[in-house]
């Protein structure tokens, strides 16, 4: 990981998760690059503004609680400002809008810094926001995000997984279906598209065409226990999955959240 800036104490940095919703951040980044213009800070005001800074939540070894201005570039843009990063000017620009950031956002903002772009396969469908959650599904979904943004998709596969077989825990018990405490995620799946009152006497339109979709989903469903046990950092694998799998594997799950979730609204 390449510093920028770095404040006072540990250099160490683990990124937790994103300081704000996207929506929300994207306002923040652009009111902290107007101030800095604003104030003739021009070269920070540049800096901030023509780079996808994100703020990230982090900590360190020592509990400590803080903020990252945090970015992954493309391997030449990486390599244009790694040159770069040793650079006075660039470190008091990096410092500038480290400060304009704490202030907009009135988080202390410990670090910038940036990290090459690893994964170079599709990109990752957006994490739903679930009507019908518990503690469980939403720090495994928290935590997927971090690692898919600091260590790449295949270290998420497991985290994914797990808000996945929590979140259809939640539903089946919300609907009262009577599922076993040691159900899994095939036999869930299954209860759920069989027994939930959303998909019960099911007459959409298409829906012969629906439900062979449906079945083809629980054929992927049937295969994300053995991937997860044999492909995935949960166990000592030696053969991981390669990042577009891993990602394929992300996406899949993250599309049945969504569609599960907007059919059992309500």
């Amino acid at each position: 990981m390449i510093r920028f800036f770095e404040g006072s104490g540990s250099s160490e940095i683990e990124l937790l998760d994103s300081a704000f919703l996207k929506s929300e951040w994207s306002k923040l980044h652009a009111v902290a690059a107007s101030l800095l213009e604003r104030r003739g800070h021009f070269p920070a005001s540049e800096f901030l503004s023509q780079h996808a800074f994100e703020l990230y939540r982090g900590t360190n070894g020592f509990g400590d609680d803080f903020c990252v201005l945090y970015m992954q570039a493309e391997m030449d843009k990486y390599v244009e400002l790694a040159e770069l990063a040793d650079d006075m000017q660039m470190r008091h620009n990096a410092k500038r809008a480290a400060e304009a950031v704490g202030e907009v956002t009135g988080q202390h903002v410990r670090f910038v810094a940036m990290d090459l772009l690893q994964a170079s396969g599709p990109g990752p469908v957006a994490s739903p926001v679930l009507e019908i959650t518990s503690d469980t599904v939403e720090r495994a979904l928290r935590d997927a995000e971090r690692l898919l943004a600091t260590e790449g998709a295949t270290s998420g596969v497991d985290r994914v997984h797990t808000a996945f077989h929590g979140y259809l825990r939640a539903l089946a018990s919300r609907a009262a279906l009577g599922q076993s405490e040691t159900a899994g995620v095939t036999e869930l799946f299954r209860l759920i598209r069989s027994q939930h009152p959303s998909f019960a006497g099911n007459s959409a339109a298409h829906q012969a065409e629906i439900d062979k979709i449906l079945r083809a989903l629980a054929n992927v469903v049937d295969t994300l226990n053995p991937l997860r046990n044999q492909g995935s950092v949960a166990h000592p694998n030696e053969d991981l999955l390669a990042e577009p799998e891993a990602m394929l594997f992300i996406n899949s799950v993250r599309c049945l959240l969504h569609y599960l979730n907007a059919k059992t609204k309500g």
